[in-house]
């Protein structure tokens, strides 16, 4: 048993809400018995269909819960009652400490937002050699007859990727394409994101954060694209790619993995800018100029790779109920 819940409350417990895929994905049950038998923490399910009208003490010292889909979706009235639910818990009850708020999780809904607070990374001491892709929002009342000056304004060349608003919460938010000429763009729906195209030699860092813990995988990625080629691929950034985003079979991919200590500075700056503390960031280096870009960021994804998840997890979990019910 870890010396770090010696000073925990009695019965210390921790409320989640997870859809049934993740908990599913994260095997959620290991962890459950593992809090228990190791930590003698309970973790339980949020019960929405409890009235909270009814509950008279506080049922859960923390709470640990990912609503990104729920809250880009809240037409969806199932998705807004536990949205509610929660906040009215937390309204009830204000000593109950949320690992990341509601609120915290808004943000990464929007491309809009994320992509701004990408660009600021840019302004970090130079030495860490980051640059962000270029990018221009286009308004879903632009007048778009012609997107050319838009991206000469921009200074964004051919190839770009063009992308919803929509970060998360529908389908449609993981379609995306990539785009050769001003024609093409035409097919994508405003508001969009357009983004410059960076070669990165079709590898992929992906980072992920457990408070101030990082762990850093690889992954294949997208083929370099060259200036000459002109017909739109379009893809699902939730399926595998097709063929023709892949590298040729026998083309090596030459792994570049950031330093850890670049990696912790961009972790932290989302950290302070988002106030969130589970998320995962991934970085491309632009084959050219050896500088890293960070592409997107992700709202509690499922960890995959990281070694004593479970664990690292608990400890976080504790470390951020002592932190903020200390405050």
């Amino acid at each position: 048993m870890s010396d770090n819940n010696n000073t925990l409350p009695n019965n210390f417990t921790v409320g989640y809400y997870l859809s049934n895929s993740k908990i599913n994905r994260l095997k959620w049950n290991l962890f459950v018995d593992m809090c228990k038998e190791k930590y003698n923490i309970n973790v339980v399910p949020i019960d929405m269909n409890k009235d909270i009208n009814t509950i008279n003490t506080r049922p859960y010292h923390v709470i640990i819960d990912k609503l990104t889909d729920e809250l880009g979706d809240l037409d969806n009235p199932s998705n807004k009652q536990k949205v509610d639910y929660i906040e009215s818990l937390i309204n009830k009850f204000p000593s109950i400490v949320e690992v990341d708020p509601l609120e915290s999780q808004k943000p990464v809904l929007s491309r809009d937002t994320l992509t701004k607070l990408l660009d600021k990374l840019n302004d970090v001491s130079p030495e860490l050699n980051i640059k962000n892709p270029k990018f221009v929002l286009v308004p879903e009342d632009y007048n778009n007859n012609d997107y050319n000056q838009l991206l000469k304004d921009a200074n964004i060349k051919f190839p770009v990727v063009c992308k919803t608003i929509k970060a998360c919460g529908s389908e449609e938010s993981h379609y995306m394409g990539i785009v050769f000429n001003e024609k093409d763009i035409h097919q994508f729906k405003q508001p969009m994101l357009i983004q410059e195209f960076i070669n990165h030699n079709a590898i992929i860092y992906k980072v992920f954060a457990i408070g101030d813990y990082i762990h850093v995988v690889h992954r294949k990625s997208i083929r370099n694209m060259n200036e000459n080629e002109n017909e739109l691929i379009r893809f699902d950034s939730q399926k595998p790619f097709p063929a023709s985003l892949l590298p040729t079979d026998g083309q090596e991919l030459k792994i570049e993995i950031p330093s850890k200590s670049t990696l912790s500075v961009i972790s932290k700056d989302i950290q302070k800018n988002l106030d969130i503390s589970l998320f995962g960031f991934d970085v491309i280096v632009d084959c050219e100029t050896k500088k890293l870009a960070v592409v997107d960021i992700n709202y509690f994804p499922t960890f995959s790779g990281v070694d004593d998840f479970y664990t690292l997890l608990i400890e976080h979990i504790i470390n951020v109920y002592k932190r903020k019910s200390s405050v």
